[in-house]
């Protein structure tokens, strides 16, 4: 597991396990369609979700997936912990229960969780601690009966988030995004984003993202999508900021923190703020830009993956 420390709480992760829908390539007016050999969930996590209750004002989002094999990979960023983890871990159980850990991410039976309040982790497994990654699981996964929970140094559970997918019956693009600082930013900041478009009849496309982002200099204001071959074009840009930005900082409202949004657009829109677009009419080259209080005009960047 590979482990990257920033000092507020951010949790981001999204890939994940095995239901049929359809992931984007680049050669149709829509991106071009075809079926995807991996799923993608999305993890966003807060107190709210803690059986029982927690105060805690952390967030995160995770991006989780499984390949065709059954290997699962992972990136999860989260921001604002009361104490440090001491345990990250994959649980069995729908919304408003406990259940039967599958998976500790990091903890007690596995490497320790980072220092600090706030991180970036990612790896892969291939089973569970208790079970393999069997068509019983994969169900689980499917029905969205799996969440991730964080629990403090005090043994309390201080923020969880199910795992979910796209599952619409229509075509779907999902994209995930590693955070990095921008080239000549001084900033120890990271973060794990994901975006999905569902191609809807009558031309429309609906649009969900998420991100949580640990460390930065300044919490995040905006978001925007932006070309990748030089460093200018990387910065935010208003005419390509994602609509319907709704932002979830920690207490401190100093650094971290997370923000998501969803809307719905005309495809063939000239303005349209689409991933598939963007990365179509810049060769496959465009990412992300996280603009915070202390960088307006961008402090994190990473470029669009599609989940094939």
């Amino acid at each position: 597991m590979r482990q990257s420390v920033a000092p507020s709480l951010v949790l981001t992760f999204a890939f994940l396990i095995g239901s049929v829908h359809f992931a984007a390539s680049q050669d149709s007016s829509m991106g071009g369609m075809s079926m995807a050999a991996n799923t993608l969930f999305i993890a966003q996590l807060d107190a709210k979700q803690v059986v029982g209750g927690s105060a805690s004002s952390a967030t995160g989002t995770g991006a989780f997936m499984l390949d065709k094999k059954r290997m699962m990979q992972y990136r999860l960023t989260y921001q604002g912990l009361d104490t440090p983890a001491k345990s990250i871990a994959l649980y069995n159980f729908g919304k408003g229960r406990n259940g039967q850990a599958i998976k500790v991410l990091c903890g007690p039976g596995a490497e320790p969780c980072p220092p600090g309040n706030a991180a970036t982790i990612s790896g892969s497994f291939e089973r569970g601690d208790s079970r393999a990654i069997d068509n019983a699981l994969v169900g689980e996964f499917d029905s969205a009966r799996v969440y991730v929970e964080i629990v403090g140094g005090n043994d309390k559970p201080q923020i969880r988030g199910q795992l979910e997918h796209n599952g619409a019956m229509v075509m779907v693009a999902d994209y995930t995004v590693n955070l990095a600082p921008l080239p000549g930013i001084d900033s120890k900041g990271n973060g794990t984003a994901v975006v999905s478009e569902t191609y809807l009849p009558g031309g429309k496309t609906s649009v969900f993202y998420a991100a949580t982002v640990a460390g930065t200099a300044g919490a995040p204001t905006n978001a925007s999508l932006g070309a990748a071959p030089t460093a200018p074009e990387r910065a935010f840009t208003p005419q390509s900021a994602l609509p319907q930005l709704k932002l979830n900082l920690s207490r401190d409202r100093q650094t971290g923190g997370s923000l998501s949004g969803g809307y719905l657009v005309e495809t063939a829109a000239p303005k349209a703020v689409l991933a598939s677009r963007a990365l179509r009419e810049n060769n496959g080259q465009s990412g992300l830009v996280i603009a915070t209080s202390g960088f307006p005009k961008g402090e994190l960047y990473g470029v669009l993956v599609p989940v094939k």
